[in-house]
């Protein structure tokens, strides 16, 4: 009877630790290696920096330059975009136009522009933006309003919720091969170009 019971017990821890496993390996891919989702930099670089970020926030304008330059100083790091709109429906519409660009190849200098640009954020604005960076506006506003865009927006916000996310911009950074979240980093607020660099190099070794 005892061998019985202890049988049960260590085949029940097993299969605990086996699901925890399981999950803790599945909660990486919808974080670094979703399907769609925005690349900047070396797409098989070895460490991977995740970025939320919202097009309305100040931060996330500070950050732009700074992850154009880390993506140009690191030719072994692969950045991951992810919109993620937390203050308000104009913020949804730019997040829906860059996931659009994407669709045409246009999404890193769509996304650059938008966060660098001296013009008040409007839908206008936004559709002029784009156009000056060569993206087909017809195609962009249908492609804004599939469900492809919808879901991966949703599915951002869904993630962004899982995680527990306060504010943006906010980073994960760790190597492109991580199991699980634990051996990822995370790092909430703008940072300086040498404080992100050296969050990288941390990670690298």
């Amino acid at each position: 009877m005892l061998k019985k019971w202890l049988k049960f017990v260590l085949f029940s821890l097993g299969l605990f630790f086996s699901l925890v496993f399981t999950v803790n390996a599945e909660s990486v891919n919808p974080l670094s290696h979703h399907m769609n989702d925005p690349i900047a930099g070396n797409p098989k670089g070895k460490i991977t920096v995740v970025e939320f970020f919202d097009y309305q926030c100040s931060h996330c304008m500070t950050m732009a330059p700074v992850m154009a330059a880390i993506v140009k100083a690191n030719p072994n790091v692969r950045v991951i975009f992810k919109d993620y709109p937390i203050r308000g429906p104009l913020s949804v519409y730019a997040a829906r136009a860059a996931l659009a660009a994407n669709k045409q190849g246009k999404y890193e200098v769509f996304n650059h522009a938008l966060l660098t640009t001296n013009l008040p954020l409007s839908e206008s604005n936004i559709l002029d933006i784009a156009k000056s960076t060569g993206i087909n506006i017809n195609k962009l506003k249908n492609d804004m309003n599939s469900d492809s865009v919808k879901n991966q927006l949703q599915a951002n916000i869904d993630l962004a919720r899982e995680l527990n996310l306060t504010g943006t911009p906010a980073f994960y950074i760790g190597k492109s091969d991580a199991k699980n979240r634990s051996h990822i980093d995370f790092v909430l607020g703008e940072m300086s170009q040498n404080d992100l660099q050296d969050a990288i190099k941390k990670v690298s070794m």
